[in-house]
């Protein structure tokens, strides 16, 4: 049954376990996302802080409990929580007006494998696919995302031209994917990260 954009991000933010891989959402309209990162012998927290309008939540995918591991991410399904062997680090639902718009990011730190991370992306993908056509099988609601993949790094910039296309924006791997410096994406808006490689995914 087709379900208009508001209804059908109601239903998911219910669907999903939030409680456990939802990413906190400051008053207002920003959202930050943190992420710590092995750089060296030691972790280094990576911070974006990104404004939206419409409603939105988010899920930070590698989340474990204090076991270790990782709870169900889905209420309505008796899973035990297995993790993925390919995921982004976190995936932004927004919706705006009758669209809900989805962010798979991934969080870097000064290399960029894009093998790695072009598999990373797409699996996110896959994942929002299977998302759909999960909540479609188990609750019959059906509804479109327009989904968009992006990378983030503090890369040096001389390095850089060896990873991206020759207009310096998206992984040569693969051009669905559009890259960022941290200190490029701060503070910008979500609807300001939409690119030629945004697609429907239904």
């Amino acid at each position: 049954m087709a379900m208009d954009a508001k209804g059908y991000f109601h239903h998911l933010r219910n669907y999903l376990n939030t409680d456990f891989y939802g990413v906190p959402k400051f008053p207002g309209d920003e959202i930050e996302l943190k992420e710590k990162i092995k750089v060296g012998s030691k972790k280094k927290e990576y911070k974006v802080t990104l404004k939206h309008e419409g409603e939105l939540f988010a899920i930070k995918l590698d989340s474990l409990n204090k076991k270790g591991n990782q709870d169900p991410l889905y209420h309505f399904l008796g899973n035990n929580g297995q993790p993925w062997t390919k995921r982004c680090d976190f995936i932004v639902f927004n919706l705006v007006g009758r669209k809900i718009f989805v962010y798979c990011l991934e969080f870097k730190s000064q290399s960029l494998d894009t093998e790695s991370i072009a598999g990373q992306l797409q699996s996110a993908e896959k994942w929002c696919r299977a998302l759909l056509a999960t909540i479609d099988i188990y609750v019959n609601k059906k509804c479109k995302f327009e989904l968009t993949k992006l990378v983030v790094s503090e890369c040096p910039e001389d390095r850089l031209g060896s990873y991206l296309e020759e207009n310096g924006q998206f992984l040569a791997r693969d051009p669905s994917v559009k890259h960022f410096l941290y200190k490029d994406i701060d503070g910008l808006a979500l609807g300001e990260l939409n690119h030629a490689g945004t697609e429907t995914v239904k």
